[in-house]
């Protein structure tokens, strides 16, 4: 049965409008510290989210006026797809305004095996102003007969190439 978190929609809501040159910021304005799948380096912030529909999440971040609700999920099952996608703010702007933010994917199994997921570009565009910003690069996956059942890990490296700094993500979805 796939379960749907609503700790890091309510998190990324909150977030979205608040995130500062410090990092993270709550409601308040109070920092929050990074956790796995959320990270920052001064300005630059990254949160890795997994979600069982990516077309349904794109939708409802490129629609909303506000942060909008986004179904995430920590499980799966054989044979349904899931996504991981990032939200990031903060990168550096070269010569002519443009940022290069770059993201390389791994799968990490329950046996502790690393896969190559892939990557590509995150964010080529002028910086994002003053919220986040949904990454152009995901990484879609699904699981057959032949995978192991448990815990598995997708590790996300994001790097500025500009700005010269790199956040590493977690996010974990376990296979019924």
């Amino acid at each position: 049965m796939r379960r749907l978190l609503r700790l890091p929609v309510v998190v990324l809501s909150l977030l979205v409008p608040l995130a500062s040159t410090a990092g993270w910021t709550d409601g308040a304005g109070k920092p929050i510290p990074d956790t796995e799948s959320m990270r920052s380096d001064g300005d630059f912030l990254a949160q890795l989210l997994i979600t069982p529909d990516e077309a349904e999440l794109r939708k409802a971040w490129s629609t909303a006026s506000r942060a909008p609700t986004l179904r995430v999920t920590d499980s799966v099952k054989r044979g349904i797809s899931s996504s991981a996608m990032l939200f990031l703010r903060g990168c550096a702007p070269n010569a002519v305004g443009q940022c290069d933010v770059v993201v390389e994917f791994f799968m990490i199994t329950p046996s502790g095996q690393r896969v190559p997921a892939g990557g590509g570009p995150l964010w080529t565009s002028e910086p994002p102003a003053a919220t986040l910003v949904l990454g152009s690069a995901s990484m879609n996956f699904g699981f057959g007969p032949t995978n192991e059942a448990g815990l598995y890990s997708v590790q996300a490296k994001v790097m500025d190439r500009i700005g010269k700094r790199t956040l590493e993500l977690w996010g974990r979805i376990r296979l019924d």
